[in-house]
């Protein structure tokens, strides 16, 4: 698997440092301009590509293809994103920034946000693409119009995708935005429920969540007794919620329903304060899961 100029990314929500421009003397071996077609992407030990430059060559311009076409939808300026980043120094390909050894993360469609050639590449993209790009990582304040970074991004979607399943005429019904995948609740006219309920709302085709997965999620919350909102990661400035599915990270209504479903999943949650917040009542989430990540011992 798995906001600004792109090193920003890599500066604050990577934490990692920018690469430096090569001066003449660093770059100097490379006698012939580079395309963007010499550039080899393999399969590593982990989760991550890997990126082989050609040897003796300079990239002198900023350039982008696409790897593979996405299936989903088509992506629209300034909407949300979540992407897989892995890129590496044009001037020594040491790796500069890598999240899918990790979790993804969220940013904005916009050019000011991710850069201009790789909005160039993605702005005619769907979800689901793989996109190579050779840019700057600075800020646009440098001279030089000369990349120094090679990244490959991977789209993923920050809904839920997969089989709809039938809903329960016992539980909260459930409908959602067409456009930005949000759900929203309607609390039925029965008895709070006083254990955990869950339904499976749509049936992912991803990586399976264990006991101690890293996850990433989309989530609304509401109070049952009069459907008011409780919490949202749905808004376009805030991220998706990164978690760990352990008892001293999650509730336990999240614990027991989150368990073993799959990335690509909508689940429906019932928890009852004894499950959940004391201090708050009843309240119903529905949970889009995006990604999860299982560390190797």
């Amino acid at each position: 698997m798995r906001r600004h100029a792109l090193v920003l990314i890599a500066v604050a929500a990577l934490t990692l440092a920018a690469c430096t421009e090569a001066t003449p003397d660093a770059s100097s071996s490379r006698s012939a301009p580079a395309d963007i077609s010499d550039i080899a992407i393999g399969l590593s030990a982990g989760l991550a590509p890997t990126i082989t430059l050609p040897e003796d060559q300079e990239f002198i311009e900023p350039q982008g293809k696409v790897v593979w076409e996405g299936e989903g939808a088509p992506l629209v300026k300034d909407q949300p994103l979540l992407v897989d980043i892995y890129g590496v120094s044009l001037d020594d390909g040491s790796v500069i920034m890598n999240t899918f050894d990790g979790l993804p993360r969220k940013l904005v469609l916009a050019r000011e946000v991710v850069g201009d050639e790789l909005y160039r590449m993605l702005i005619n993209a769907n979800v689901g693409s793989r996109v190579l790009v050779v840019a700057n990582s600075g800020d646009g304040d440098s001279q030089s119009t000369a990349p120094d970074v090679a990244m490959v991004v991977d789209v993923l979607s920050h809904r839920a995708v997969g089989t709809k399943m039938p809903q329960s005429a016992d539980l909260p019904r459930v409908t959602v935005n067409e456009d930005t995948g949000e759900p929203s609740i309607t609390i039925p006219d029965r008895k709070e429920p006083t254990t955990v309920q869950q339904q499976l709302l749509i049936q992912g085709d991803g990586p399976q969540v264990q006991a101690g997965s890293y996850i990433l999620v989309n989530y609304k919350a509401v109070y049952w007794k009069d459907g008011e909102e409780f919490a949202s990661s749905w808004p376009i400035d805030m991220a998706p919620f990164a978690t760990q599915l352990s008892p001293d990270q999650v509730i336990p209504a999240w614990n027991q329903a989150l368990l073993d479903q799959t990335v690509g999943s909508q689940v429906l949650i019932v928890a009852p304060p004894t499950a959940g917040y004391p201090d708050e009542g009843t309240l119903v989430f529905v949970v889009d899961i995006l990604d999860v990540w299982n560390p190797v011992d």
